[in-house]
């Protein structure tokens, strides 16, 4: 075996490891069963489905039952159920919603759910037409989770390849020591597959936890060498006093690769993207020191943090990460940062009160950050003609991200959607390149490319002067404020063409074609720009707000199956741009 035949065998040996670890990221579509009229899912749990159940089964009104649970149609239950490790029988009424934790249920012709249905770990039998108000939900998939005193706590950060456990545990205290190898972030062009490997120690003793991590990080991207590109860690020890609501303090030290703008799309949707079709959406830097943080948190997922932190930032070029397709088209270059030693304070909070966080029929969704930097910048990122003129030195800024969105049911089957993202440079000097922003691609603006430059400035990501140079940086985000404003209508629908599908653990055949989902409408609206001397449409003075004529905005419609949509949007503020078609593996917000 000669030594190029080596490097070809392990760069293809990693990519099939990274494709397997992003499909076991990823929850499988939906697969229907005789006895299953709704939506049967197969494959790991999902983490917000994990947390979901847990939250129901802690509280307070929620009826508890372990082991089997049979129920006459003369009982009516007010609220919400939670049979854990039993069969459900359901032959009365029940006013909210059903879980299923690790058992099977049945729901009889007299039996109704006025609101969801959800099996973890089991199978669902019921009439041809189930009796229930919302969704059903069924994983044949086992839900894991640590029991203290009388509350679940999901156990959602399972290791992908194994994991040793050792318990102590008495009534009243637990103790948890875990060595785990999974991953980080997700498949992308800097890292390739980021791995996590060392120990993890959870103690409890009463409304007391602590929490410590040692992780080495081995990024897969290039070859495989053991240099310091490919080497990090995260270390970690956290403090937290309460169950459903109290304090925490912590800290931690970390040489990690970052990305720049992770509101936009999610962690799988960009690994599977960068893996299969060679487009990594996102941009990257390398971030390297200490953080301390407190806060406090409580209801509806409710959390106020402060942190201070000491870091050095580097930038991070794209490697020669394998993927399956367009792979001669080679990736997009990560765009250089501006480098140099800051000191970072921020204050973040989050709010969540939806009804369901993996399919929201209504609720508000609220996150906020303000950050101050302060440090000094040695070497300078690229950026396109005329955006700034950088002067070595001392650097002190303040910039704020606030993104709300809210969730209104219409009626049994439709709703409206709203989302607003606000964010950008409040006071000090100009921001650095990887505190920046950028509006377009399928998140945002889905009616127009990812960072397309349309005439000689450009109010997606303030690029000025060529295409050809802005292309050649690797199309950075270098707008310093941005707003952005998500609007959408949703309508249930279904159909059923012949029989139903069957499915069971041992065989698969497919008599007919049924498919559950919504149907969309949407609108976008929103635009970026820099702080300053006015230039064309790209800057403008601090107190000064870009006319709406200027505001890029689309239009657009699809088909929502919940972990998969197909999408057609077309920019009205630009006529002369052709509609595009795209994909998304999730919910657009």
């Amino acid at each position: 075996m000669n030594r190029r035949f080596r490097t070809r065998f392990v760069q293809y040996g990693i990519a099939l490891c990274g494709v397997t670890l992003i499909a076991a990221m990823t929850p499988l579509g939906p697969t229907l069963r005789a006895q299953e009229p709704r939506t049967r899912q197969v494959g790991n749990v999902p983490r917000e489905v994990s947390l979901e159940a847990v939250a129901v089964f802690n509280a307070p009104a929620t009826r508890r039952v372990r082991g089997n649970y049979t129920m006459s149609e003369r009982d009516t239950v007010r609220g919400d159920v939670v049979v854990l490790n039993g069969r459900a029988q359901i032959g009365g009424i029940i006013t909210g919603q059903l879980f299923v934790v690790n058992g099977d249920a049945t729901l009889q012709s007299t039996g109704r759910i006025d609101r969801a249905l959800t099996v973890i770990g089991g199978s669902f039998e019921s009439p041809d037409r189930p009796n229930v108000g919302g969704e059903i939900r069924v994983w044949s998939a086992r839900l894991h989770y640590t029991e203290q005193a009388d509350t679940l706590i999901a156990d959602v950060d399972r290791p992908m390849f194994g994991r040793w456990t050792s318990w102590a545990r008495d009534d009243a205290n637990t103790s948890e020591r875990e060595f785990f190898l999974t991953t980080a972030h997700t498949y992308n062009r800097v890292e390739g597959l980021p791995i996590y490997l060392g120990p993890r120690a959870r103690v409890r003793n009463g409304d007391t936890g602590v929490e410590a991590d040692l992780f080495g990080i081995f990024r897969t991207s290039g070859s495989v060498n053991w240099v310091p590109a490919n080497r990090g860690y995260r270390v970690r020890l956290e403090l937290r006093q309460g169950r459903r609501g109290g304090f925490f303090v912590g800290g931690r030290l970390f040489d990690e690769v970052d990305p720049i703008e992770q509101w936009q799309l999610s962690d799988h949707e960009i690994g599977i993207s960068s893996f299969v079709v060679t487009r990594d959406y996102r941009d990257y830097w390398q971030r390297h020191g200490a953080e301390a943080y407190a806060g406090v948190f409580g209801p509806a997922k409710s959390e106020l943090r402060f942190s201070l932190s000491s870091e050095r930032w580097r930038s991070r070029t794209a490697q020669n990460v394998q993927s399956l397709f367009f792979h001669d088209i080679g990736w997009r270059a990560n765009p250089l940062v501006d480098e140099g030693g800051m000191q970072v304070a921020t204050v973040t909070g989050n709010l969540d009160t939806r009804n369901r966080p993996d399919d929201p029929r209504s609720g508000w969704l609220l996150h906020g950050e303000l950050e101050r930097g302060d440090g000094a910048i040695g070497v300078f990122g690229p950026t396109t003609v005329g955006v700034r003129a950088p002067v070595a030195g001392d650097v002190t800024y303040m910039r704020a991200l606030v993104d709300v969105r809210r969730y209104n049911r219409l009626g049994p089957h439709a709703q409206f959607n709203a989302r607003a993202v606000v964010g950008g440079w409040l006071s000090g000097d100009a921001l650095p390149l990887e505190r920046r922003f950028a509006l377009s691609g399928i998140d945002a603006l889905p009616g127009f490319g990812f960072r397309q430059m349309l005439g000689s400035t450009d109010t997606g990501a303030c690029a000025t002067g060529t295409n050809d140079n802005y292309r050649t940086l690797g199309r950075p985000a270098q707008c310093e404020r941005m707003m952005l404003f998500q609007g959408e209508f949703k309508r249930d629908f279904s159909f059923d063409v012949g029989r139903h599908s069957t499915f069971t653990e041992r065989k698969w055949w497919l008599d007919g074609f049924k498919a559950e989902g919504q149907w969309v409408l949407f609108s976008n609206t929103g635009r970026g720009w820099m702080v300053g001397t006015p230039l064309a449409d790209v800057r403008y003075r601090s107190n000064e707000f870009p006319s709406i004529q200027t505001w890029r905005a689309d239009v657009g419609g699809g088909f929502d199956f919940s972990n998969f949509g197909v999408y057609v949007a077309q920019a009205v503020s630009d006529r002369s741009l052709s509609p595009h078609f795209y994909v998304r593996l999730g919910r657009r917000f």
